[in-house]
């Protein structure tokens, strides 16, 4: 392979630190092996492969690294094979420390745990089990702090929670707490924290940093101020400008005079202070340029309105108000340093106690064993290291975060005066600040390393092997004017810009009928560009909302406009375009597969553009890392959880009985509500469940869920089958569209119970919070994909996902979703270098003020987010190969675009003000466009596509019904005769085909109840109590204000069964040998089984607790009991036993509660707990459910000799206590 200079330079140079600086598609990962590959097989001082530490950022990464030289170490043996170095190679490859950083790390500790006196049989515990013990250790820690009642302790819960909950005080805590697991040494970083509020006095506030930082942010902006009224000035001076508007300008120019002196916070206050802006003179009769007019009152005001934000933001306060109000929050601070290092503290005792360690206490043990956290110098530990690696090459190097540097930095040479790091990456592309990430680091090495020969030398790659000279020069020409120090720290000059290395085969010139067909200039608004390459060109696609176009179209929102608009591009590309195949180097048209849209997040964006692109007929598929827990089949199987959990949630019961485990619609939910509108609605469902004529659904449900909750301490992992096998959700599902990734993910689902129950959580309730908290902190894990990486469609992803890959059509869309900038507008806003920042909240009722530590801090983060938003845009537009599309929605065109200036000033930044103020992307791209008038236009594509795409619809649907009318009409007499006959048919057995194949015996019943005979009319009637009308409920859950306790519910609810389960179990032998007529005997007896029966299980606690005692006294002390227990002493008694039968040409099936064989007949006996006036009642309900049982019974005992039929059939009600005889 043919290496540029630079990177022989990268392979060949020993001897010294060295950072390389790797742009996009440099191939700094082949520079990186071939160095390595150069350092085991050189000639003259070979390295043993084991002696070399490559550090990489993921796993997949080093495996292939990994692979490589193995492969290459392989064919110099193959070469030299007397070389024994060489094959001794072949087998340290297997050990040789290519790995991650948390991998090295956990080797450190692994063999050197004793030096920190860890329990060397700890384990690394996922996400959610530690924030399962986060909540734990917390809630731990605020109840010590209420019980011993300090007075800052409740002064600051008091100030800072609302009137429910502490939630907020806690989540400051947490905050913090996480924050410093980003420095080396978190318990001193957490002790630092109130510092700045302990200045001694005003001046010690003023040279403190966050004060600097301040100044040199405002400072910024005011020297970007002068420059506009520069500029606005020479506009108005302009011949057709506003002259008389130029006097005022320059007495404004006045004002900012010696503005660049004002270094620190008094002068900059003071220089407020004395601004005052005059008033621009009218101007009755204007004959100039009224754009030029508007441009500098819009300009000037523009700067006014941002004076007036800073003083307010910054200057409100005197030196002297403002110490005083850091002293005032200085108790604040002090409190929650004192509860997070307490937090702190408790975690770590907890984590030992349960022998769990996560990703960064393993970082944070490694560098305790290699550095001493007193002395803070490298231990005899570290030495040993150091002795033994003769290099550290770490990829990814802009990524690394303080920990990991101390780590590196304790095991190189450096402490021996020597120089062994190599470090490789680009600090354009460090994207992972959620991370803790410090791209600081590269930074610092970046200025400070020497280009020249040197001990700290730094070699810059920017020769791009990846893209087209199109691609390359769009990505320079946006980044020249919006990447600068002052906002990411990162400069973007010629050291940094790209090089075009890559090689293309040439575009053929379009003819006029493809340029026609793509519509290039008049309705894309594309770059302007020659003919010859026009195929290949950047472009930026835009759609205005405001379009009137639009107005008839209520459908088309923001993403799905988009999405249109992309659809219809990339449906222009695979009919006209050509990208190049990788295989033979050659033009061909475009695959699905050779396309992806970048986002930003994916949220509610992935799934309209997948059905906007199917709708157009285009294949895509959404490569996610979110979604799973949003993903209906999963949430079906999670409210399942949570009501066997706990039955009376109202959300998950609902949920459930509308899912298609129950299949419940809005109506019978609203029966439900109604039914019984004094308690919620999670017991209202539990009661109508177990109505004596309840839904046929309701009553499947309910014995299903009495099934599965009699489960519910099987392993979760189990718990789940269960629930798909017993309810058949699981092949439902399957059965659905997509059902293979439905199926995937429920699978993924039982996988994280599996994960569960490694933790040290066990149980239902545990894991039902271990999910909630995966949701809370949105640790999610995508759907499942089961679309093949060689998969022809449209990929879909976020740009974080899409880091480290290339793609010959890249689609950057959602430009114009605003940015995120939650993290800088909480009350307390925290920064690593900076500290944290808190809001003043004080008296009754509560005010808030803002602080100017918080003011600094949150403005600080919101910049560093910019920067960070930047480095994501350029991670985006370089994943482009060949051709690069950039795509966004905006609102009303000319208000939009006019908005922005532009800097002509070649490799020159647009304003630092325009730049720090973006709120998308947009933002940037188009003032980075109007700075090259005459390479770019920016225009706005016409949705008359768009919207005439709609209207063919509609009208493709229109076309094919008046041509089936037409059609039906043309045809002859006999063709209409023949489908009128076969349309006329009528099934002779249609009265049967509303019958089921199998009926339960609630069924049968109810219909028997509703359908009675009048002997001597022979009509059907319908009882009284089944006379009530049923309309359609809409419940006014605003309404529900009792809240009743599980136990007032069960009362009603549960109680029949819990008394069915008694009887059951009741051991009747026993009873034979009870005197039933003793009032004593027959109480001490039913006791005497009721706490058997809760011992043995056979009764919950809670059915225990709903069993009256009365209720079953009065049955033992019945004739019926005593004929029972003497069945039960000759082994004829039968409880509970299930049936199925043939019936009238259908299957019923059963479950008798008890019978028994008395003189050759059968005695059967069904118990009921129904809320009846009179035996009547229940002769009527009940009638035909007997009759069926006794039919089954004797089919069963009957033989073809002898006949055996129930002589009697009994019902016991509990509610009369009485038996009753049909």
């Amino acid at each position: 392979m043919q290496w540029t200079s630079e990177q022989q330079k990268v392979i060949d140079l020993r001897d010294r630190d060295i950072l390389v600086s790797a742009a996009a598609g440099s191939g700094k990962t082949a520079v990186l092996v071939e160095r390595i590959i150069k350092r085991v097989t050189d000639q003259e001082n070979p390295v043993d492969i084991d002696r070399l530490l490559v550090v990489t950022f993921t796993k997949a990464a080093a495996a292939e690294m990994r692979e490589r030289i193995g492969a290459a170490i392989d064919k110099h043996c193959g070469d030299n094979q007397n070389n024994a170095h060489l094959r001794r190679q072949s087998s340290l490859i297997h050990n040789a420390m290519i790995t991650t950083i948390d991998s090295f790390c956990l080797f450190v500790v692994r063999n050197h745990f004793e030096e920190i006196n860890l329990d060397p049989n700890f384990r690394i515990a996922d996400e959610g089990e530690i924030r399962l013990l986060e909540q734990d250790v917390l809630d731990h820690v605020f109840e010590e702090n209420y019980e011993a009642e300090d007075e800052r302790f409740l002064s600051l819960i008091d100030a800072y929670s609302n009137k429910r909950s502490d939630q907020a005080v806690r989540d400051m805590v947490s905050k913090l707490y996480r924050m410093s697991l980003s420095s080396p040494w978190p318990k001193e970083w957490i002790g630092q924290l109130a510092k700045p509020y302990e200045a001694k006095d005003a001046k010690a506030l003023l040279q403190s940093e966050m004060m600097r930082d301040l100044t040199e942010h405002v400072r910024l902006v005011l020297a970007d101020m002068k420059r506009q009224l520069e500029k606005l000035h020479r506009i108005a001076i302009l011949p057709d400008g506003p002259q008389v508007y130029a006097s005022t300008l320059e007495q404004d120019m006045e004002l900012f005079e010696g503005v660049e002196e004002a270094d620190d916070y008094e002068k900059l206050s003071g220089f407020f202070a004395g601004l005052k802006f005059g008033n621009l003179s009218p101007i009755r009769k204007f004959a100039g340029d009224v754009l030029k007019k508007e441009a500098v009152q819009n300009g000037r005001n523009a700067i006014k309105k941002e004076i007036d934000e800073i003083k307010k933001a910054y200057f409100a306060m005197d030196v002297a108000a403002l110490y005083e109000q850091i002293t005032r929050l200085r108790p604040v601070a002090e409190e929650l340093v004192r509860l997070t290092l307490s937090y702190s503290k408790q975690m770590e005792l907890a984590k030992r106690k349960k022998r769990i360690v996560d990703f960064s206490d393993i970082e944070h043990f490694a560098l305790r064993i290699l550095v001493d956290d007193k002395t803070k110098e490298p231990t005899t530990t570290a030495a040993e290291f150091r002795a033994h690696f003769a290099e550290i090459m770490i990829d990814e190097y802009q990524d690394s975060n303080l920990v990991q540097e101390a780590i590196m930095r304790a095991i190189s040479k450096e402490a021996d005066g020597g120089h062994n790091m190599f470090m490789v990456g680009d600090v354009k592309q460090s994207i992972y600040r959620f991370r803790l990430a410090r791209p600081e680091l590269f930074m610092e090495k970046y200025g400070r390393f020497d280009v020249t020969d040197s001990v700290h030398q730094r070699i810059d790659l920017h020769q791009n092997f990846r893209s087209r000279p199109q691609v390359v020069d769009f990505c320079n020409d946006i980044f020249y004017k919006i990447m600068n120090p002052d906002l990411g720290r990162v400069a973007y000059d010629e050291d940094a810009a790209l090089n075009c290395g890559a090689v293309y085969p040439e575009i053929e010139e379009v003819t006029e009928k493809s340029v026609e067909a793509i519509n290039a200039k008049s309705s894309c608004g594309l770059c302007e560009h020659p003919i010859g390459t026009f195929g290949m060109e950047a472009e930026l696609l835009l759609v205005d909302e405001q379009d009137e176009l639009l107005s008839d179209e209520p459908d088309l929102d923001k993403r799905r406009l988009e999405a249109h608009l992309v659809a219809t591009r990339i449906q222009q590309l695979m009919r006209d375009g050509k990208v190049t195949d990788k295989a033979t180097g050659e033009l061909r048209a475009p695959k699905y597969s050779d396309i992806v849209i970048l986002f930003r997040s994916l949220k509610n964006w992935g799934t309209d553009f997948v059905q906007v692109l199917s709708e157009h007929g285009i294949p895509a598929h959404v490569e996610s890392a979110t979604g799973y827990f949003s993903a209906l089949e999963v949430q079906t199987v999670l409210n399942m959880l949570r009501i066997l959990d706990n039955p009376y949630q109202d959300i998950p019961m609902a949920a459930v009985l509308k899912s298609e485990i129950v299949g419940l619609d809005e109506e019978e939910l609203a029966q439900i509500r109604v039914g019984d509108e004094t308690v919620p609605f999670a017991a209202a469902a539990l009661s109508a469940m177990q109505e004596e004529d309840a839904d046929e659904k309701l009553v499947d449900f309910h014995e299903k869920y009495v099934l599965l909750r009699g489960m519910r301490d099987l392993p979760i992992h189990e718990l789940i089958r269960k629930i798909l096998d017993v309810t058949g959700y699981g092949s439902y599902v399957a059965a659905l569209p997509a059902g293979e990734r439905r199926s995937a993910n429920l699978a993924m689902l039982i996988e994280k119970a599996n994960d569960y129950e490694k933790t040290s959580y066990r149980g239902l309730f545990h894991f039902i919070r271990y999910i909630d908290l995966l949701q809370k902190y949105e640790i999610d894990f995508g759907e499942a994909d089961t679309t093949g990486e060689n998969a022809n469609v449209v990929r879909i992803m976020t740009i974080h996902k899409s880091k480290g890959l290339e793609f010959p059509i890249v689609f950057v869309s959602g430009l114009a979703k605003k940015f995120n900038q939650m993290d800088a507008n909480e009350k307390l806003v925290v920064h690593p270098d900076l500290g944290m920042g808190i809001c003043e909240i004080d008296g009754q009722p509560k005010r808030q003020r803002n602080c100017l530590f918080r003011a600094e801090i949150a403005d600080k983060i919101r910049r560093e987010n910019l920067g960070e938003e930047l480095r994501v845009l350029y991670v985006a537009l370089t994943r482009a190969k060949e051709k690069l599309i950039l795509s966004g929605v905006i609102k009303d065109e000319a208000k939009t675009i006019g908005q922005y200036e532009g800097n002509t000033l070649e490799k020159q930044p647009i304003s630092y003000r325009q730049r720090a103020g973006a709120t998308c992307y947009l933002d940037w791209i188009l003032p980075a466009m109007l700075s090259y008038p005459e390479r770019y236009s920016i225009g706005v594509v016409e949705p008359k596509n768009i919207v005439m795409e709609q209207a063919a619809a509609a009208a493709e649907a229109r076309v094919d019904y008046e041509e089936l009318l037409q059609r039906i009409n043309q045809a002859d007499d006999a063709q209409k005769n023949q489908y009128e006959a076969l349309f006329a048919y009528e099934y002779p057995y249609r009265s049967e085909a509303g019958k089921k194949s199998k009926y339960s015996v609630s069924e049968l019943k109810h219909d028997s109840m509703v359908i009675q005979y009048d002997h001597s009319e022979g009509e059907a009637q319908v009882p009284e109590f089944l006379l009530e009308e049923h309309e359609s409920y809409i419940p006014d859950f605003a309404r529900e204000t009792q809240e009743e306790t599980a136990g007032e519910v069960n009362q009603g609810a549960l109680r029949g069964t819990a008394v069915h389960r008694v009887m059951e179990c009741l051991d009747f032998k026993a009873l034979a040998n009870v005197d039933t007529k003793d009032p004593d005997a027959v109480q001490s007896f039913v006791q005497k089984e009721l706490d058997r029966m809760t011992a043995s299980g056979e009764l919950t606690i809670e059915q225990a607790d709903l069993v009256i005692p009365a209720m079953i006294e009065n049955f033992v002390q019945s004739d019926v009991a005593t004929r029972m227990a003497h069945a039960a002493l000759c082994g004829d008694l039968y409880r509970e036993k299930p049936f199925v039968m043939q019936y009238e040409d259908v299957l019923v099936q059963g479950i008798i509660d008890v019978f028994w064989l008395e003189e050759d007949s059968i005695v059967l006996l069904d118990y009921k707990t129904d809320r009846v006036k009179a035996a009547d009642e229940l002769v009527l309900r009940y009638q035909k459910q007997l009759e069926l049982y006794a039919d089954a019974l004797s089919r069963v005992f009957s033989r073809e000799d002898r006949q055996i039929k129930a002589k009697e059939r009994l019902i016991y009600s509990f509610r009369l206590q009485e038996v009753v005889n049909l």
